[in-house]
């Protein structure tokens, strides 16, 4: 039997399964209206832009609405790949088979309450992404190359934004409001009393340690009557008593062991060593340190390893963008290396110094150390290069006397040992 056609705008789907999610005839998922990236300020680390950070160790970086609705960022995420998690490489021509589940449709700025939004339509193509998305409605986090402006310590502007993928993560920088949104509205209802968990979570979220401390006293009193139709609908609540009584015994338990920290810690140096070579029988008790490569790419970059990183690149590529996940999971640092050398290779200058690193290989199959020696042996290079360029090589000499034969030498020659007899 023809399944009935839903009137979806400018998708011909075959079902709904929800308010904002349908199907086409071959099984793909369309998913409307989901917003994919935000205006305003979100958070940063050391790690992920090249600024410097504030006392509390974050930046927060403003993305104001000229830059994120500019009309070349909004054409810059249509038809992008739609990922699951973001790749630890930005989506290229040679991986995008690999990491690509969707793309995006319909890229747009959202309307009343959601002008603050970029909104777009969603086609899931993966069998598993469609399974995960119907599953988990996750959130939405975009994956894009911008331009960092430093305002103050700590603060910043995002310029230039241009967008790469978009990624399904499980929880993304620009919050809940970038999800696959697929609830209907909330009816209207009596209100309900509220627990002893809403007060908990209420005192929470407002960092009120006296309601706390009243709405814990109260769920470990809570029981539930199996017979009573309200306690059942509690019954998750009376389980969350059940929790924390074992958390309050672990909480004891943790005092007891900080005490015996504390006690430990009066120990002399001398003390310890003894203590712990005879509990190890070992006579080597201080552990040696190895040493440390700040250019690494598998680990968290300071804020000046990053600059040192992007120092680089624009030696590489003059003018380039810094690749951003707007989710804290992800480094791009590897994606801006790869971005860098890629560049340098379009000019003859650039060709000549990368070759000498790479031997003949193919830049693609580079990854981690092996790209990253790649990149900062080419910076190097192309620095002293330059600096080079600037620098006097030879000496320009002038002759301030008359030009002479080899008869006119050899004449004042003689006069001269004549002169000294």
């Amino acid at each position: 039997m023809k399944q009935q056609t839903h009137d979806r705008g400018r998708y011909y789907t075959t079902a709904d399964l929800g308010a904002k999610r349908s199907t086409t005839p071959e099984g793909f998922l369309v998913c409307h209206d989901v917003p994919i990236a935000r205006t305003g300020t979100q958070l940063y680390t050391a790690a992920e832009v090249p600024i410097d950070p504030g006392p509390d160790g974050l930046i927060r970086v403003e993305r104001p609405p000229e830059e994120v609705f500019r009309p070349e960022t909004i054409a810059s995420f249509e038809g992008k790949p739609i990922t699951v998690e973001h790749p630890n490489d930005f989506v290229t021509p040679e991986n995008y088979r690999s990491l690509s589940v969707g793309f995006t449709q319909n890229v747009r700025r959202g309307q009343g309450i959601e002008d603050d939004l970029m909104v777009a339509d969603i086609v899931i193509t993966d069998a598993a992404a469609i399974k995960y998305v119907n599953e988990e409605l996750p959130e939405v986090s975009a994956g894009y190359e911008a331009v960092y402006q430093q305002t103050d310590a700590g603060r910043g502007v995002q310029r230039e934004i241009v967008g790469n993928h978009v990624a399904l993560v499980e929880r993304g920088r620009a919050g809940p409001r970038c999800s696959i949104q697929d609830k209907e509205p909330m009816m209207k209802s009596t209100p309900k009393k509220r627990t002893w968990m809403d007060r908990l979570r209420t005192a929470f979220k407002a960092q009120d340690e006296a309601a706390m401390e009243e709405a814990l006293e109260e769920a470990n009193d809570a029981e539930v009557d199996p017979d009573d139709e309200d306690d059942k609908a509690k019954t998750g609540d009376a389980a969350w008593g059940q929790i924390l009584k074992q958390l309050t015994k672990l909480t004891g338990d943790v005092d007891a062991l900080k005490k015996r920290v504390a006690d430990a810690d009066e120990e002399t140096e001398e003390e310890r060593k003894k203590r712990e070579a005879k509990e190890t029988d070992d006579t080597v008790v201080e552990a040696e340190t190895g040493g440390h490569n700040p250019d690494a790419t598998a680990g968290i970059l300071s804020g000046d390893s990053l600059k040192a990183v992007i120092s680089r690149a624009e030696i590489l590529a003059p003018g380039i963008a810094v690749p951003t996940g707007d989710s804290a999971q992800v480094s791009a640092i590897e994606a801006l290396q790869r971005k860098a050398v890629a560049q340098a290779l379009t000019t003859d200058s650039g060709k000549a110094a990368v070759h000498v690193f790479t031997q003949g290989r193919d830049l693609s199959t580079l990854t981690g150390d092996a790209l990253a020696a790649v990149f900062n042996g080419s910076a190097e290079l192309i620095r002293v290069q330059n600096n080079d360029a600037g620098a006097r090589r030879s000496v320009s000499t002038k002759d301030f006397g008359l030009a002479s034969s080899v008869s006119v030498i050899n004449a004042r020659n003689r006069e001269y040992w004549a002169n000294r007899k």
